[in-house]
């Protein structure tokens, strides 16, 4: 028997995430990409910084409530918890099957872009702090180059929040 520390597991898990994005193997870079988030946040924390997750789920939702204030005049009651279930609606969904729910509507480049890009800010986030000795990772470096228009964030999101809200503007 090892002893393995959890970052080495999160360093291996978001190598591979990153092997299986660049191979089109997006829903299981969605689930190795999701567990190094976890990890990584969990070390994050622990340098008394705010993980990726916690800062788009704030942001999102102030923007969100202020959205809805704008349009009706009414405060917004979208909550953290509310938009950190639509965030990780894909990757909750992946690893789950219960009786019933054995499909999950995604758009599985985006959701796995979206949450390599979180697990990448982390990472980051432990290398500026200068605590660990993390490795340099050839794939990090082509995933933040990838070309622009292999990029549609705005078409994504709109189809992504189209399905969660039949009156989101397409």
């Amino acid at each position: 028997m090892i002893e393995v520390t959890k970052l080495d597991m999160a360093v291996e898990q978001l190598e591979d995430s990153l092997k299986a994005y660049f191979s089109g193997r997006f829903f299981s870079a969605i689930v190795l990409a999701g567990a190094a988030e976890t990890l990584f946040a969990g070390y994050v924390l622990k340098q008394k910084m705010e993980p990726a997750w916690s800062q788009s789920r704030r942001t999102i939702k102030k923007i969100a409530n202020g959205l809805h204030y704008r349009q009706t005049g009414e405060p917004g009651k979208a909550t953290e918890k509310d938009i950190g279930d639509l965030l990780n609606y894909a990757y909750n969904n992946s690893k789950h099957a219960g009786v019933k729910d054995h499909a999950v509507r995604m758009i599985p480049k985006f959701e796995a872009r979206e949450l390599l890009e979180r697990v990448i800010s982390n990472y980051d986030l432990l290398l500026d702090c200068g605590a660990y000795d993390l490795p340099d990772m050839p794939l990090f470096h082509a995933f933040l180059q990838e070309p622009i228009n292999e990029i549609r964030l705005e078409v994504d999101a709109t189809e992504i929040l189209t399905q969660v809200s039949p009156n989101a503007e397409a």
